[in-house]
């Protein structure tokens, strides 16, 4: 096995999608943006009964910041799996999930309808961080 796969490439695609999320195509609640930060609050390895594509996000959480569609790429799992499992390991408190600020959310913009400064402002510093 390479650095690049993780201990599940040859699983991931041997189990339906439907399958690892128990027939659910949807999370409870409202629809978790692509964009939502995800950060682990459980030590993967410590976790015992977990599936392991729920173990491969705890993992890939851990340490740092993962947005869920990086997480969908990284497990390559539908980005719809993945929402579900995000959902579910958030419930469960396993994982963090930061939503706030995103390009949809109404706080994001003006009263006339424009990008509020405050965001201009956010992505303007996170550039001259780079």
């Amino acid at each position: 096995m390479t650095d690049a796969q993780t201990p599940h490439d040859d699983e991931t695609y041997a189990v339906r999608p439907y399958a690892v999320t128990g027939g659910r195509v949807q999370a409870a609640g409202k629809t978790l943006p692509m964009e939502a930060l995800v950060e682990s609050l459980s030590d993967p390895q410590a976790l015992k009964g977990l599936t392991p594509e729920k173990k491969t996000i705890l993992q890939l959480a851990t340490g740092q910041y993962q947005s869920v569609a990086e997480l969908s790429a990284h497990t390559r799992l539908p980005l719809g799996v993945v929402r579900v499992l995000v959902t579910d390991l958030a419930q469960e408190n396993h994982l963090k999930i930061h939503t706030g600020g995103t390009a949809n959310d109404a706080s994001t913009h003006d009263a006339d309808g424009g990008i509020s400064l405050s965001l201009l402002e956010s992505v303007l510093d996170g550039i001259a961080a780079l």
